[in-house]
């Protein structure tokens, strides 16, 4: 949690969007004391998970739908960050990536890519902002993503819902 804090603190803001299969991106990001989490289908929020860190402790809400048909209910405090970790750092922390040296790719996005086996999983660091870019599963073809943007400082600015 301290993790992506800190890098929206340093950053004055941080935010990045995950692609996934059938037109689904994933809005993972933060300024100030705000954090976001939102989920867009063909170019449509469709849940948007708000999480506020004042004094120490987290209010979060979920809003599903747009405009007047949108509902809002209040969910598990820390509910927002736990779903950024999740996807942010996913694959960091398993074996096949902690165990071995990453090859360095230099592209739009410089970063580490580690594959496992025969090319089963295969995931992507970020070298610069630490947070996983791309990740793949054959195994579960579902869970993969790849890093459609970053941006930082003044350029963040929340999805609306």
């Amino acid at each position: 949690m301290e993790r992506f804090m800190k890098l929206v603190k340093d950053n004055d803001g941080f935010e990045m969007v995950t692609a996934y299969r059938d037109e689904v991106d994933h809005y993972l990001g933060g300024k100030g004391d705000e954090y976001w989490y939102v989920i867009s289908r063909d170019g449509k929020v469709k849940e948007t998970y708000t999480g506020f860190y004042k004094d120490g402790s987290w209010k979060d809400t979920l809003t599903k739908g747009k405009g007047q048909k949108a509902t809002v209910s209040e969910v598990e405090p820390g509910t927002t960050i736990g779903l950024i970790i999740r996807e942010a750092y996913l694959a960091q922390d398993e074996k096949w990536v902690k165990d071995r040296e990453g090859k360095p790719v230099e592209d739009a996005h410089p970063h580490l890519h580690y594959v496992y086996g025969f090319g089963d999983k295969a995931a992507d660091i970020s070298k610069e902002y630490g947070v996983t870019t791309a990740y793949s599963d054959l195994k579960n073809e579902e869970a993969g993503f790849h890093l459609r943007y970053i941006c930082t400082g003044k350029d963040v600015d929340k999805v609306s819902s």
